[in-house]
């Protein structure tokens, strides 16, 4: 709802060409410096910065939320548990072999700058994809034989290379946002693309960013699905969760994630604030160069970096998991929030696909004793008494790691000393750095450091995670993306990865994934430290409509999915309760505006929902 001024008379008009005055002004601090009179604007904040608003670079879980409020995918992810729903396909066909796939769709989208969505767009955009090394969206597509071809404008088909499930449309496994063919066909390089403003399909589009500041999404007037309640969308970028804590206080927000769990408890409890532990598919690990600088070189990969060369070897990495104490880091950095983490499919996934080895044999526990043993047998030694280990033989580098931590993200700051001090007790230094997610990403492709810590979004079916450890997902050239940021290469793991996509026999496939989890676990690419909680906190006083995904308590905005269905149900809470969608908005200038009203003359107050055509 807004207010409106109506006049009734030529003196009651320049009451209120003043009070305009006052109220444009506080408008103007709304996102681009521009008043916002009579725009419902949804904001959120966090500390993260986009690594790419485009879809066929971007890898980073905060852009997903630009995606999925402006792409679709063919299949959805449900709300309540992840399971499949339509979204853009309506259908999908499989041939009796499990090798060709048709997929039938809907024939009502439209791009918002009015063309039309049609079945050329789906399989350019996936052959874009297949074609072009995009980062996580060429993944899913490696199965398939051949180019994605066009039957008519509402079907596309393609053949896979061998029998699967993946793509039957039981689960929701083409994780790729279709893009508009007229728009990406001409382009170069289109992995450079900025995609601002971009064209979209969904009910929003990418209208405006500024990189530090915010990213600022606007309706798409050529949306035929259920009516937005918002106009515009705006995500703020804050320097650190203090910073965003404020924000949320003082309503220059309405939601906010947040990172550190101290900052999280500070506004339980707080007016007008909802606090929410999510648990999602996420997990944080510690990763470890395994060899970018000395694994040999293949069709995909070449050789670069200057990973330390103690770190190729199993063993030095199984004494730094053994030396690492997860448990104490939920204790003491997750103030008890998340679960100690183990392998690299979390809690949260595909019923069955986790492997769990709690309580067996193969559980790796915290044992410094164990580490400094480890290490003693294997020919590290301190070898000149400063306590740092050298390679065998005394020969150097000593065991001195460069250690990466992110500067928007307080966890990975916070567990760097707990690390940094068990690491010391088995010989290991460490020089620890906090640098930007876009500064660490540069640093892994290169293959310019020796530690990290960092987090991943799996996705629901484990295929995806597992893929992300191939030997040809390593970043290949020093300058290129790759998934296997720990540069782990092990053909046999690879070639279960091929036997469990094509068995078709769900328990047969889940005992191939447990295998690989295994072999994962056992070789300790990276270190699983913890299943991550995803804490966000809103002003209930502004709006409601949040679908937390997965149901009851998830992400509030749906980081899954493509169009999510929290940017269609998200809605202003009655007047009666404290909203107030114009931000900024002072009681000093309403006051001012009141004086100015009294002493210029009577007017009439009406207050009206926006119309349709005011919306768009």
């Amino acid at each position: 709802m807004r207010a409106r001024w109506r006049g009734i008379a030529l003196i009651t008009m320049a009451a209120v060409v003043v009070s305009g005055t006052f109220v444009g002004s506080a408008f103007a601090q709304d996102t681009g410096g521009t008043a916002q009179k009579d725009k419902v604007i949804f904001t959120w904040g966090a500390t993260g910065e986009p690594s790419s608003l485009n879809p066929m670079s971007g890898y980073l879980a905060t852009d997903f939320y630009f995606w999925t409020a402006s792409y679709h995918l063919l299949l959805n992810f449900a709300v309540k548990d992840f399971s499949v729903e339509p979204s853009l396909a309506t259908s999908v066909d499989t041939s009796a072999d499990g090798m060709t796939f048709t997929y039938h769709l809907r024939d009502d989208i439209t791009w918002s700058d009015g063309q039309p969505l049609t079945a050329d767009d789906v399989a350019f955009t996936l052959n874009l994809y297949k074609n072009n090394h995009a980062y996580l969206p060429q993944g899913y597509l490696t199965l398939i034989d051949g180019d994605v071809k066009v039957l008519d404008p509402t079907t596309i088909q393609f053949n896979s290379k061998l029998p699967t499930g993946l793509y039957s449309g039981k689960v929701p496994y083409l994780y790729d946002y279709i893009l508009p063919e007229h728009i990406f066909k001409s382009m170069d390089k289109p992995k450079q693309f900025e995609n601002v403003p971009s064209v979209g399909s969904g009910p929003f589009y990418i209208k405006e960013y500024k990189v530090g500041e915010y990213v600022r999404m606007v309706r798409n007037p050529y949306w035929t699905g259920p009516d937005p309640h918002v106009d515009e969308l705006v995500y703020r970028i804050y320097k650190n969760d203090d910073a965003l804590a404020q924000a949320l206080k003082t309503g220059e927000v309405d939601l906010a994630y947040l990172s550190a769990p101290n900052i999280f408890n500070s506004l339980k409890g707080q007016p007008n604030i909802t606090t929410m532990v999510g648990s999602v598919p996420s997990f944080d690990y510690f990763n470890m160069n395994g060899g970018s600088a000395t694994e040999p070189k293949t069709s995909t990969y070449t050789p670069h970096g200057d990973g330390h060369p103690a770190l190729a070897d199993p063993t030095v990495r199984l004494a730094i998991r053994m030396a690492i104490n997860s448990q104490e880091l939920v204790d003491k950095v997750l103030l008890g929030y998340g679960t100690p983490g183990t392998t690299i499919i979390p809690p949260v996934s595909a019923a069955g696909a986790r492997w769990d080895p709690t309580g067996t044999s193969d559980y790796i526990g915290w044992d410094i004793a164990g580490a400094n043993k480890l290490l003693d047998d294997a020919g590290y030694k301190d070898c000149n008494g400063d306590g740092i280990r050298e390679m065998p033989g005394c020969k150097q580098p000593s065991l001195e790691f460069r250690y990466f931590t992110r500067s928007n993200d307080q966890t990975t700051i916070d567990a760097a000393p707990f690390i940094s001090k068990w690491l010391s007790e088995i010989g290991i230094k460490t020089d620890v750095s906090a640098v930007t997610s876009g500064r660490l990403g540069d640093l892994e492709n290169a293959g310019e450091f020796d530690l990290a810590h960092w987090g991943w979004y799996p996705d629901i079916d484990p295929d995806s995670a597992l893929s992300w450890f191939l030997c040809d997902q390593r970043p290949p050239d020093g300058s290129t993306y790759g998934n296997n940021d720990a540069y782990w290469c092990d053909p046999a793991y690879d070639q279960l990865y091929k036997q469990q996509q094509a068995e078709l026999d769900i328990n047969k496939r889940w005992d191939i994934v447990h295998e690989m989890e295994k072999i994962f676990y056992l070789a300790v690419p990276y270190v699983v430290l913890w299943y991550s909680p995803l804490f966000s906190a809103w002003r209930n006083d502004r709006f409601t409509g949040y679908q937390p995904q997965p149901a009851p308590n998830g992400d509030p905005l749906q980081g899954y999915g493509g169009p999510s269905k929290s940017w269609l149900t998200l809605h202003e809470v009655s007047a009666g309760s404290g909203a107030q969608t114009t931000k900024g908005v002072s009681s000093t200038v309403w006051l001012l505006v009141a004086g100015v009203v009294l002493v210029l003359g009577a007017v009439l107050f009406k207050r009206r929902r926006r119309s349709e055509e005011d919306e768009v």
